[in-house]
């Protein structure tokens, strides 16, 4: 069924989300049968397992409890003898029972990780990719992210094709939807803020003052000082984005940002409407003084809870939002079914990201290691589960696209033809290779952050690219600030304030991005899409 997506929620509800059940029960029961084990077996092992694991736990408690007992009697001088003579033979005992259930149970482990190796072996790293190819044909993924398709999005979708340095790549996953360009891509962020560092100094002193009767008094005071100094300090943290190129309103940028509207009632979703409503009527009166083209639409629904008001070509605005459209992307903000307005939808020209809070975190593959067990049960469960949840959190991140029907539909090619280049991959399919990499490989031996790697084509030959890899990273010195504080008997106090300071390093290195094929007999640091990395 290559049929387009016109209602993106009540689809998956009623159609992809059993038809991606019933895909990837089937595809597990047929890997079962190409593997051949024996379930039943296993099953049997694996509760032999989980009986040896139990008493592991029953054993080591009477361990504990023995130990605790033998404490406690030797509080009594008297009775050490009578203790040590009694205890000590059945601890010993019980530690050579525990040691010989233990071997017990790692070796039965081992035996149910044998029967499991013949499944375990055929997950692949395709697998998720290709249950979503199955559910939904108009998507496919792309094996690579090469320099042509990254050309082309760049030439004819207006894509970014340079992060700036303070971005890396640490994942990325191409693919066409009814030949639209996508991309998802993992990557981590830099950023300088400040951290604000604490000192404490304790002090004291005497004060003299006459009681009532006129006597001499004294008493001993007591204070901390408290001092902060602000520093510099680089942040880290993670962006996964799915940019979606698509020749609908060329022109036509803007920004909406998520705000959980489906946690609202449907009251306070009315007084957001009519609050808006107000607003919108404010922005259309100041359009028409300044003889702006900004017209609020007739549905207010749909111009308040989208919020795009920052557009900037309103003719292909209400191009790309149908009655259709707003409706979808309406029914999309305010439901419960998927993750409701958890979404940030910026479009740039022909390229569109959406950055959805569900996807923050999360791996853009399913790889094997997020399947394999000991146990036929388990992986099962991890192979169903799994899939089942990367299938929603990918299909929602394509909901907003398409709600738009205008996205779906198949690009024109009288498209800029992409040049003919010697590169092979593009820069971000090397810099997630480099963050595959062991890290003391790229970075600076002094380095104690995280690091930024970036990527730039060196040359290409035999289908090997060689490619620089520069880290961007911090060493850290331990500094000593003195801030004078005014204390309570009067007087300035130097307060030591420890801080870190954050001094740049920079570190390149040279490395080779082939296909595992034409990489066999090299020394590889590290694989991903069928790529690998590697020094000579």
């Amino acid at each position: 069924m290559n049929a387009v997506i016109y209602n993106p929620l009540e689809e998956f509800q009623t159609i992809y989300k059993d038809k991606h059940s019933e895909n990837t029960s089937n595809f597990f029961e047929k890997l079962v049968q190409q593997s051949g084990i024996d379930i039943e077996k296993n099953r049997k092992t694996v509760q032999l397992y989980n009986e040896q694991k139990e008493n592991l736990v029953k054993l080591n408690k009477k361990l504990n409890w023995l130990r605790f007992f033998r404490v406690l009697m030797c509080i009594s001088i008297v009775l050490i003898p009578v203790v040590i003579f009694k205890t000590t033979p059945k601890i010993r005992g019980l530690r050579t029972e525990i040691q010989e259930a233990d071997q017990k149970a790692e070796k039965v482990l081992e035996e149910a990780y044998a029967q499991m190796r013949p499944l375990n072996a055929l997950f692949t790293e395709r697998d998720a990719l290709n249950l979503i190819e199955a559910t939904i044909p108009l998507i496919t993924f792309d094996p690579c992210f090469t320099v042509q398709q990254e050309s082309d999005m760049v030439i004819n979708y207006d894509f970014s094709e340079y992060d700036d340095d303070e971005q890396s790549t640490l994942d990325v996953l191409a693919g066409n939807y009814n030949e639209n360009p996508f991309l998802f891509e993992n990557k981590l962020i830099h950023t300088m803020g400040v951290e604000t560092y604490h000192g404490y100094k304790t002090i004291h002193w005497t004060e003299t003052r006459r009681d009532v009767n006129g006597k001499l008094t004294t008493r001993r005071r007591t204070q901390t000082l408290h001092a902060t100094v602000t520093k510099p300090k680089p942040y880290y943290n993670t962006q996964v984005v799915l940019n979606y190129c698509a020749q609908g309103a060329p022109d036509l940028s803007f920004t909406r940002d998520a705000t959980h509207l489906e946690q609202k009632s449907e009251k306070e979703i009315e007084r957001i409407v009519k609050r808006g409503e107000k607003k919108l009527k404010r922005k259309t009166d100041k359009a028409i003084r300044q003889n702006d083209d900004f017209v609020s639409m007739a549905n207010s629904d749909f111009e308040v809870l989208f919020d795009a008001l920052d557009r900037t070509h309103e003719v292909q605005f209400r191009t790309l939002f149908t009655p259709l459209a707003q409706t979808n992307m309406v029914d999309l903000i305010l439901s419960k079914l998927g993750y409701g307005d958890d979404f940030h939808f910026l479009k740039r020209k022909r390229t569109n990201r959406i950055i959805s809070n569900h996807s923050q975190g999360r791996n853009i593959n399913l790889l094997p290691e997020n399947y394999t067990s000991y146990s036929y049960d388990m992986v099962k469960e991890n192979f169903v589960g799994k899939n089942m949840e990367f299938f929603k959190a990918v299909y929602f991140d394509f909901a907003p696209i398409l709600a738009i029907p205008v996205y779906q539909e198949r690009p024109v090619h009288s498209l800029k033809p992409i040049p003919e280049y010697s590169q092979q991959y593009s820069l971000k399919e090397s810099e997630a290779l480099a963050n595959a990499m062991d890290r003391d490989c790229v970075v600076h031996p002094d380095t104690k952050t995280p690091a930024i790697l970036k990527s730039t084509f060196v040359s290409s030959k035999d289908q090997i690219d060689e490619t620089c890899i520069t880290a961007y990273s911090y060493d850290i010195r331990k500094c000593l600030d003195f801030v004078p504080v005014l204390g309570g008997d009067g007087r300035i106090h130097d307060v030591a304030v420890e801080w870190d300071d954050y001094l740049p390093l920079e570190e390149s290195n040279y490395f080779y991005i082939a296909t595992n094929e034409i990489a066999k007999n090299k020394s590889v640091a590290a694989r991903r899409n069928g790529l690998c990395i590697f020094n000579s």
